[in-house]
């Protein structure tokens, strides 16, 4: 597969032609987590070249924005700034479809990156996350639906969630024969959740590619590395027995965390950060895991996020930690631009601890700086302060914690906007 992207349009995107996100549990694909999703043919599971896809790839084909969802990239474009689009041009991470080679114009390609979210099994309720992605989410918005009225919470009377439950097994096995026709072709799998060390699927992946190698490929997992060590280290054992009978290429370890201290077990209820660090450390030990941790940017946790990245040069000692940033489009309430550009300094710290070894490593911290540039051209949205104050108060409530004493900058910040 190669690694050129051929399209040289000023909207092309790598991701679109290479990149497939299935939304299992919905019957939903995209082609990253930044576009909207879209129902596909679960009986012909032709999830990559869908009508919505072609159509985006011809409007890219003529520089122009698809839309749904692209205005992510186009605004932090227009803002000066390096986007997951630019980024993902730069990088030579997402393989071309072979297709291109010989026609580089063409719209019906095969994917060479694809991830599933299976369910949403988890044991944590991040504060920008949804019961969509969060088993502990739908359970609590079930249990308090009605009880607080500063915003509107959806439920479900089941953890997990499946828009037709009877069909998920049968769904389910079309991406295991999916995996076994054509996993071949693929130069990453990703499983996402959810919490994907907490759910049977991730195991059954891992017997399927144990009975149908692909040798070339990188098994990758996104893990909040919230569970007990015991369990940790019998997945990890499975997965070296695939890599050392050449089952499969690699395995890489995103670890979530947003930042430090109780403002991230606050962001990432429940979160212990102790059993945190103990099990990111035996992943460390673990050489042959490429090991990477993604941090999500908001209000709540920029102002720690430095303190992280100080813990990653500690850790970076033992060896190489890549690091990667995003940002929450959705909820809008916790976007990191929503109070302008109060952020400034906190954004300078993170740059000057952002390691610039590898051309990664300097896109990454251009990445940041472009949120930085988004966050500064922007004057405070005082509509979604507002929500986020009585969002705040309901989790609270809901939770038992206080905002007010972890985030004490907050009560000042909403106090200039009469928010008390």
């Amino acid at each position: 597969m190669d690694k050129i992207f051929p399209i040289k349009t000023e909207t092309a995107c790598r991701l679109k032609w290479g990149w497939s996100t299935i939304y299992l549990s919905l019957g939903e694909t995209a082609s990253c987590h930044r576009c909207n999703r879209h129902e596909f043919d679960l009986d012909t599971f032709d999830f990559h070249n869908t009508e919505e896809k072609v159509k985006s790839r011809e409007m890219m084909l003529e520089g122009k924005w698809p839309g749904q969802g692209c205005e992510y990239c186009r605004d932090i474009e227009q803002a000066g700034g390096e986007s997951d689009r630019t980024t993902n041009l730069a990088m030579p991470g997402v393989p071309t479809p072979p297709e291109l080679k010989d026609n580089p114009i063409a719209t019906s390609v095969t994917p060479t990156v694809l991830e599933v979210y299976f369910s949403n099994l988890c044991n944590q309720k991040c504060l920008y996350c949804s019961e969509l992605f969060s088993s502990m989410w739908a359970e609590e918005n079930f249990k308090h639906v009605g009880q607080y009225t500063s915003q509107k919470w959806s439920y479900s009377r089941h953890g997990v969630i499946f828009k037709n439950a009877n069909s998920f097994d049968a769904n389910k096995q079309k991406v295991y024969d999916w995996l076994k026709n054509e996993g071949h072709n693929l130069s990453q799998f990703n499983f996402l959740g959810g919490e994907p060390l907490f759910q049977k699927e991730f195991i059954e992946c891992l017997d399927i590619f144990d009975q149908y190698p692909s040798p070339k490929l990188t098994l990758q997992i996104f893990t909040n590395l919230s569970v007990k060590k015991d369990r940790l280290v019998e997945i990890i054992s499975k997965v070296e027995k695939l890599i050392a009978k050449r089952k499969i290429g690699g395995f890489q370890v995103t670890a979530s965390l947003d930042n430090w201290g109780p403002e991230a077990e606050y962001v990432r209820f429940p979160l212990d950060l102790k059993q945190w660090e103990e099990n990111f450390l035996y992943i460390l030990s673990k050489k042959y895991i490429n090991l990477v941790i993604n941090s999500t940017l908001t209000p709540m946790t920029i102002k720690t996020y430095p303190i992280l990245l100080e813990k990653v040069r500690e850790w970076s000692k033992v060896r190489k930690i890549y690091l990667y940033q995003n940002s929450v489009n959705d909820p809008t309430n916790q976007r990191i631009d929503i109070f302008g550009n109060i952020f400034e300094e906190d954004f300078q710290k993170a740059l000057a601890l952002k390691p610039v070894d590898t051309e990664e490593e300097q896109l990454s911290k251009d990445y940041l700086d472009g949120l930085r540039k988004q966050s500064n051209s922007k004057e405070p949205n005082v509509k979604e302060i507002t929500s986020l104050f009585h969002f705040l108060n309901d989790i609270d409530l809901r939770r038992n914690i206080n905002w007010r004493k972890t985030f004490p900058w907050l009560v000042a910040e909403f106090g200039k906007y009469n928010l008390k």
